[in-house]
């Protein structure tokens, strides 16, 4: 597993948009702009940006078809250096994709918010934990060990540390591949705007694989 730098921030954006171009959540950002393929690249770049210097983010190998972020709360970015490259991502996203669809993606984004729950492990955790933002894999490196690659030294890592994992799917298909690596589906909450749950899982530490 390597990290991501600066320097493969183009080839990850453009497999980030592959996996994520029919994901419903990204469909709900995106809605109502004319280039969305171009538009979600350009999101994802600027977003990457931020990513590559506060949080974790890694590949499975050099061909960097495959990502993986996530981030300790215990080490999170300070709010001041989150808040700086925030600016200086929305202004280079307003330069890559014009003042219009900008104003369209903030409208789409504040809908989203609000039937996406970021805060449901206040209900499980009073400590620490690991969060898994994201995960992507190329269609063509899938069935090849490349999940397992990905995750199995953060779960390591973990475990080590004493520290849960969680992260959150709105794809049911995908909790089984997570239980299968010791996740516990431990809510599911219901969106009443659309017919999208999402599902909640939590890794405790040295919790048993599937």
């Amino acid at each position: 597993m390597i990290r991501v730098t600066e320097n493969h921030m183009e080839p990850v954006a453009k497999l980030m948009a592959e996996c994520f171009k029919e994901d419903p959540l990204v469909k709900m950002q995106i809605r109502g702009i004319d280039n969305e393929k171009e538009f979600l690249e350009n999101l994802l770049l600027c977003q990457l940006y931020v990513y590559e210097k506060t949080v974790d983010v890694y590949s499975a190998d050099d061909k960097l078809r495959s990502v993986l972020i996530g981030y300790e709360k215990r080490k999170l970015f300070t709010w001041m250096k989150l808040l700086m490259l925030n600016i200086q991502s929305s202004s280079r996203m307003r330069r890559l994709v014009g003042k219009e669809d900008f104003k369209v993606y903030l409208r789409n984004l504040k809908e989203v918010s609000k039937i996406v729950d970021l805060k449901w492990q206040n209900q499980f955790i009073k400590k620490d934990y690991y969060r898994i933002n994201i995960i992507a894999i190329a269609q063509e490196e899938r069935g090849k060990g490349i999940f397992r690659a990905l995750i199995m030294p953060i779960i390591d890592k973990c475990n080590k540390d004493n520290t849960p994992i969680i992260l959150e799917t709105n794809d049911p298909r995908h909790v089984e591949i997570y239980e299968h690596f010791g996740f516990n589906l431990v809510k599911t909450i219901p969106c009443k705007a659309n017919e999208l749950s999402q599902y909640c899982l939590i890794k405790y530490p040295n919790a048993p694989l599937g």
